[in-house]
């Protein structure tokens, strides 16, 4: 899905050779295809990615170049949480207001990494404790209160242990056959739905569901013919939701094409999710807090652009929130977040290059859309069946 060349508007031919003339400043100003209201929540030079809300939904946390840092919504305050060579691969906020943070050069590498957790009364502090080593996936639990982490305990098995306020709240003694590569927790905190890679080499993922509370793990579902998860799935009130896809030819190389499933919870095949379309081309995917809405990153079709869609789970509608045609928006599965409210999206992305020089005015710390930066897309509330207008 990371195809950034299909989303370039064509090169620009100058009727005469002469100077470029500088792009004016980009601080403030947002490519309109992302919406009149959207706004920026970063700027400046740097890769970044994996938002994450805090829970009074006044900051944003991100990843910038592998250290972690978090702003003010209204952007008046920086704080950097690590240093630049922490290698960071996954920020989630807790709702006592610290950060948990999966790291580590394997994390980010798709190898089993360690999970850090900040100290929530030291505000910038640059000291992070390590809690647990040889962790595959992490997911924030209800409301965020607890996390449940998913680690390595052999060749081809992996184990779940529960983390509350940072510590080891309980481990889980009975093993998921193969590598978890993604999870999410559901509705009620009751269970988790894992995205698990089977040993001997195949690139295929299996989905299971581990019960918390009797520590049993079930496998409800085989992904076949090649197809891997992108990401964590995600539970809602309506099943689990999921993106798979593979490599369909050798011509395709390098830009394999992703579909969103759905799924119950029990044993079964998974089906293509209502709503989409059949053509639809899905990259990452986010539950709302409400659990009736899935934001996704996906193209209409494999030949348009990239653009924020919401789905309504209760109706199975796909409502585009931007109308992007000159900004590449980012994939990546941990690359949108929720606000706590529901009433916003946090995308990543920057302006599509022309391939030509540009000589902007402004420095790069200023700079917007030259660079990938969080912005805030504003999302719509459906309105219940029957309320006034």
């Amino acid at each position: 899905m990371a195809c950034a060349a299909a989303l370039l508007a064509g090169c620009a031919h100058p009727t005469e050779e002469g100077p470029i003339q500088p792009l004016p400043p980009a601080e403030g100003r947002v490519n309109p295809g992302l919406g009149p209201d959207a706004r920026p929540l970063s700027s400046g030079p740097g890769y970044k990615g994996s938002p994450s809300w805090s829970p009074g939904g006044d900051r944003v946390a991100f990843i910038v170049d592998g250290y972690v840092v978090d702003r003010t919504v209204d952007g008046e305050r920086l704080t950097r949480w690590t240093t630049k060579d922490f290698v960071a691969a996954e920020a989630e906020w807790t709702a006592d207001g610290a950060l948990t943070m999966l790291g580590g050069a394997g994390a980010v590498e798709g190898r089993p990494g360690a999970v850090y957790r900040t100290d929530p009364k030291e505000e910038g502090s640059l000291g992070v404790e390590e809690i647990l080593e040889g962790v595959l996936a992490m997911a924030p639990g209800p409301e965020r209160k607890d996390v449940v982490v998913a680690l390595k305990r052999g060749p081809d098995e992996s184990g779940l242990s529960l983390l509350r306020a940072g510590r080891m709240e309980r481990i889980y003694t009975e093993t998921v056959r193969g590598t978890v590569t993604g999870a999410s927790a559901s509705p009620d905190g009751d269970r988790v739905a894992l995205a698990v890679r089977p040993g001997g080499g195949d690139p295929s993922h299996e989905l299971h569901v581990f019960d918390l509370r009797s520590g049993e793990a079930l496998k409800i579902s085989e992904i076949q013919d090649g197809r891997g998860i992108l990401g964590a799935p995600q539970w809602t009130d309506r099943g689990i939701y999921f993106v798979a896809g593979a490599v369909s030819s050798p011509e395709d190389a390098g830009e394999p094409l992703y579909n969103l499933y759905r799924t119950a919870p029990e044993p079964g095949e998974p089906e293509p999710a209502p709503g989409v379309g059949e053509d639809f081309v899905a990259g990452g995917a986010r539950v709302s807090p409400d659990g009736d809405r899935l934001a996704v990153v996906g193209r209409l079709n494999p030949k348009s652009p990239l653009n924020l869609y919401v789905l309504d789970l209760k109706t199975g509608s796909l409502d585009a929130v931007t109308t992007n045609e000159d900004m590449e928006i980012k994939t990546g599965p941990d690359d949108l977040a929720w606000s706590p409210a529901g009433t916003s999206v946090a995308i990543v992305a920057r302006g599509a290059s022309s391939g030509e020089p540009e000589v902007r005015a402004a420095t790069a710390d200023e700079l917007l859309d030259a660079f990938y930066n969080l912005y805030e897309i504003p999302i719509t509330t459906p309105e219940p069946p029957g309320a006034p207008r």
